[in-house]
């Protein structure tokens, strides 16, 4: 059976911005703290007879098209694919527009690696079926059904920051430095979300860390010192004439191989 291209899916995830499409949903294809893939693809027309809003109309190509795909998180890819009669096919291209122009972006290097994971999780699932929780099976001999991998772990495209493994190391020592001392602010009564850091970075540089493109990467690490000196930790070491962080060259001279 065909599937999606691989281009039409890095679009796709880059016009997304990294969420469920739909409406009110923050989860994120792409968890920015463990970098598993929490979203799927979803046929907004089934891509088979039978399947939830199926348009016979459409060709197999059309099917397999951007204007006919939408990246959902697994609740509400159950959701929709299970009540079509509630999330008919008009709505749910209302909530990727609505999406795309809140959160799109342009295509990163880095969307090559999550296309490849995406699609990979939809090949693992088609021996699912998905209507109304079932599990439909086509066969008559036995079924297998293999775990979809969900963790990314294909190599940093070229021109990433993840693709600089000292540049890595650096921006996830100042992320961990930020955590430290936010977490300890003596003066705030909010409880600290380790994951708020990454979300953060997701929204405003367009993707999870090592993705991201390396020509974002002084702007990124300006952004997190900066984060660090807002602490109080910071400030109150800053008082005393005490530095928070290691500059690049300093953190490479120390810990860089």
């Amino acid at each position: 059976m065909a599937k999606p291209t691989q281009a039409t899916i890095r679009k796709l995830f880059a016009l997304s911005g990294n969420f469920c499409a739909f409406a009110g949903c923050n989860q994120h294809v792409v968890d920015p703290e463990t970098e598993v893939i929490l979203g799927e693809i979803c046929h907004i027309h089934a891509k088979s007879a039978g399947g939830p809003r199926y348009a016979p109309q459409q060709s197999e190509k059309e099917r397999n098209a951007y204007d006919n795909l939408i990246l959902l998180c697994a609740t509400h890819h159950k959701l929709v694919d299970t009540r079509p009669d509630k999330f008919p096919a008009k709505d749910l291209k209302g909530m990727k527009q609505v999406r795309e122009e809140n959160f799109g972006r342009k295509e990163q290097a880095g969307d090559e690696t999550i296309a490849k994971l995406l699609l990979q999780v939809y090949t693992d699932a088609l021996t699912v079926g998905h209507v109304a929780g079932d599990l439909n099976v086509t066969s008559t001999g036995s079924v297998h059904v293999k775990k979809a991998v969900r963790k990314v772990n294909i190599a940093p495209a070229p021109g990433t920051i993840g693709a600089d493994q000292a540049l890595l190391r650096y921006v996830e020592y100042l992320i961990k430095r930020y955590k430290e001392y936010a977490s300890k602010d003596p003066f705030s009564s909010r409880k600290f979300s380790h994951a708020a850091i990454r979300n953060t970075i997701s929204a405003k540089f367009g993707g999870i860390v090592k993705n991201i493109s390396a020509g974002k990467a002084d702007d990124l690490i300006a952004f997190l010192q900066d984060k660090i000196g807002k602490t109080s930790i910071a400030k109150m070491n800053k008082s005393k004439g005490q530095r928070s962080y290691s500059t690049y060259d300093e953190f490479q001279a120390k810990y860089g191989s």
